[in-house]
This record gives structure tokens, C-alpha cells and sequence, in this order.
């Protein structure tokens, strides 16, 4: 597994929870596009190593894996190594609807396997293999708004479940829901909605307060103690987090000055950045859990043996989605925070060292193993990472956010 990445992109249904997960896979031999490209070795990569070494499991939880499908690969059956009940099938939009190729996806999908068309734009060549489909993926750049809106209209009156793919704003987004898409999945949700920008609340405000002070090599407990004494659900949220299976103390935490004595500097770095999570629970499922795995791939990546933790790495990681989660900018955020510039432009520019981890931990989400070469981490390191991210933040999730099922 030392020359590939498999990671994973969130697909949501219309409230912006995760429905499921779409495998990405990238090799360093063979990126896809370059002239020794094999979209079959790929497929068969992101099988094999999601079953046999990784397990569907750990990185989609009791959610669906969508998995590409080349025509090769369905010809084959070698898709029967996944589970029918975990996966959903992916027929490439370059797959000719040819007989063989019909008869094979018929086989799939009466072996329970739900059947799915990927970058779709609608074409009488593929009239027989919408018949086969439960689920079309609408591709959004390749359509106008009146295109947009007869697909919807034409796949739902035909029983189809439709996705829109390649979301890249929230307008887009609330466009496709509006016209009668189901699921949707791009990165929309990483980015800040500045069209409904609203004033950071003082509870937020306080938690972003809490933040900034944990930064600080040398920060004072006690008026750590006092910023959360003074709102009620910020000393709920702190001893919530504290109780969590996230720290496992072996006792009950019962006061806010126990709870901070016990968590010590680098646990409570953690501890302040999780209840920031908790503020913003309405945001998407799909950015938080970005936020917690991106923190932990930065926090695994950033740890030195023999050094104690720096907790810079994990609020770096989770800090960098910090504009989606307030819908203001990122610039204009971090200007109202007292944090040092070395955080900030870790942040910004990707600078320093908590920078180079961020910028893996990104290119994690598009499986981007060449990028993670070039500032010296092996892809293997990387994946065994990012999975210890996934299952973590999984947990994390559950234990404080929401149901154990999101992964």
C-alpha cells in the first residue's frame, strides 16, 4: 500500500448530513489522467485495499462507499469483493452502454448492488443504463440553470435519486436542493457562506477567546477558569468534553478547576479547540468531522518522539475551517483573534511546520499522495494516518456531537 492514497469525499443529503462517502484513489506511478493510468488497476486499488487492509469499516462507518467502475472491472465481477450492502457501484461516464456491458450491470444490480452513473449529463446513448440506475450524478459545471432543472425534472419524474457533483459554492448548493436534488457532494461546505454572514455571538465569541489563550506556551489557568465561569453552557460544554470517552480519565470531573487541573496544557489544548466544535453543532456534519480528522492527521503528523505534544498542530488543523464555521472570511477572522502569526499563516499560507502539516492533511481529502512526497511524508505513513484520523474523529463525533453511525 506504500504507493497509492485512498481518501474519501462526504456526499449529504439536502439537511447537509453525511449520506455517504465516494473512495478517491491516487497513485504515484499513475495519477489518473497521465498516459500510464489504468482506471481498472485503480478500481481494483481501491477495492482491495479498502476490504483487505483497511476495511470499509473504519473508513465510511455504517455509512455507503461509492466505488468508481470501469468497464473492465464490471465485465469481470471482480466488484464482488465488496460488500452489496456497503457499497454503491459507479459506472464511469466514458463506459459504453454496449450489450456485454448491460448485461453485466443487470448481473450487479440483481446481486443488490445499487447502481449509480457518474458525471452524468444526459444523452440517448445512455437511455439503457438509466433504466438500470437507482442514482444519477448530475455533473453541475457541464449544465446551465435550465439544464440543471430539466434533469432534476426529468430523472425524478422517472423514480431516479439525483445527485449534484461538483458543488463548489453554497449558492450552488441551495440552487440543486431547491430544484429537487437529493444528495450533493463538493467542497461547498468548506467554504464560508458570506452571503448570509451573520455577527459571531458572544457565547462563540467566548469559545474563540478560549482558543486564543490556549495558544500561549505559558497561558494562566485561572483566567482560563474565569472566561468559562462566566457562561453557564460553556462550563456545561467543558465538562462534557472532559467526561468524554476523548479523555478517558478514569474519575468523574465535577468542577471546572478539577477539570483544568487535570487535563493539563496539552489536554486542554485539545479540550478548548473540541468545545469550539460544539458551539458550531448546526454546521454541516460533513465540515466538522473535515475539521476533527484534519487535526488529528496534523496532531499524528506534527508529534516528534521524545518531544512533548505541541498542541499547535491539532488547533491548526482544526482552526483552518474556522471561516466555514463563522461565514466570514478567513483573514477577517483570525484579525479578531489574538493568535500568534505563526498560526495565522499556517492557516493562510500553509507556512512553518504546523503549515506543512495542514497542507497533507488537505490533500488527505483528495487522496494527493504527490503533494504529501514533496514535503517529505510517504504515502504509507500518510494513509496509516489519515485512517487513525477518520476512526478517531468518528468517535470524537459521537461522544460529544451526534449519532456514532457518522464516521
Amino acid at each position: 500500500m506504500s504507493d497509492i492514497l485512498v481518501g474519501r469525499q462526504p456526499i449529504c443529503d439536502r439537511r447537509l448530513g453525511i449520506h455517504g462517502y465516494e473512495l478517491l484513489y491516487r497513485s504515484d506511478t499513475a495519477p489518473p489522467g497521465s498516459p500510464g493510468f489504468d482506471g481498472n488497476v485503480a478500481t481494483a486499488t481501491v477495492a482491495i485495499n479498502s476490504i483487505m487492509q483497511i476495511g470499509l469499516d473504519q473508513i465510511v462507518g455504517e455509512k455507503r462507499a461509492f466505488v468508481n467502475m470501469t468497464r473492465e472491472f464490471l465485465l469481470q465481477g471482480h466488484y464482488r469483493v465488496l460488500p452489496p450492502e456497503k457499497v454503491v457501484l459507479e459506472v464511469l461516464e466514458d463506459v459504453e452502454p454496449e450489450e456485454d456491458l448491460l448485461l453485466a450491470v443487470r448481473e450487479a444490480k440483481e446481486l443488490g448492488y445499487p447502481i449509480a452513473l457518474d458525471d452524468f449529463v444526459h444523452h440517448e446513448r445512455l437511455e439503457p443504463l438509466i433504466d438500470l440506475a437507482e442514482l444519477i450524478k448530475v455533473e453541475v459545471p457541464a449544465l446551465d440553470d435550465d439544464g440543471l432543472r430539466r434533469h432534476a425534472d426529468d430523472l425524478k419524474r422517472r423514480g431516479k435519486t439525483i445527485l449534484a457533483e461538483k458543488l463548489e459554492t453554497h449558492e450552488e448548493f441551495e440552487f440543486c436542493r431547491d430544484a429537487g436534488y437529493d444528495l450533493f457532494q463538493g467542497f461547498f461546505y468548506c467554504k464560508p457562506n458570506v452571503v448570509h454572514q451573520k455577527a459571531v455571538t458572544s457565547n462563540r465569541l467566548a469559545l474563540l477567546q478560549l482558543v486564543s489563550k490556549v495558544q500561549d506556551v505559558d497561558f494562566d489557568i485561572d483566567e482560563i477558569e474565569q472566561i468559562v465561569a462566566q457562561d453557564v453552557s460553556l462550563t456545561f460544554m467543558l465538562l462534557k468534553t472532559v467526561n468524554s470517552v476523548t479523555f478517558a480519565l478514569r474519575n468523574p470531573v465535577e468542577s471546572i478547576q478539577q477539570a483544568l487541573v487535570m487535563l493539563g496544557q496539552s489536554n486542554l489544548r485539545r479540550c478548548v479547540t473540541l468545545l469550539m466544535m460544539m458551539g458550531f453543532e448546526e454546521k454541516p456534519q460533513a465540515l466538522l468531522m473535515t475539521a476533527l480528522v484534519r487535526a488529528r492527521v496534523c496532531e499524528k503528523l506534527g508529534d516528534r518522539p521524545g518531544d512533548e505534544r505541541d498542541g499547535r498542530y491539532f488547533s491548526v488543523g482544526l482552526l483552518s475551517v474556522l471561516d466555514a464555521l463563522t461565514d466570514q472570511p478567513m483573514e477577517q477572522i483570525l484579525g479578531t483573534m489574538p493568535l500568534a502569526d505563526t498560526i495565522k499563516q499556517a492557516i493562510l499560507t500553509y507556512a512553518g511546520p504546523w503549515g506543512r502539516t495542514l497542507q497533507v492533511a488537505v490533500a488527505c481529502e483528495q487522496a494527493d499522495d504527490e503533494t504529501a512526497r514533496s514535503l517529505g511524508f510517504s504515502a504509507e505513513r500518510v494513509q496509516e494516518v489519515y485512517f487513525d484520523a477518520m476512526h478517531w474523529a468518528g468517535e470524537v463525533y459521537g461522544d460529544l456531537l451526534g449519532p456514532k453511525a457518522v464516521v
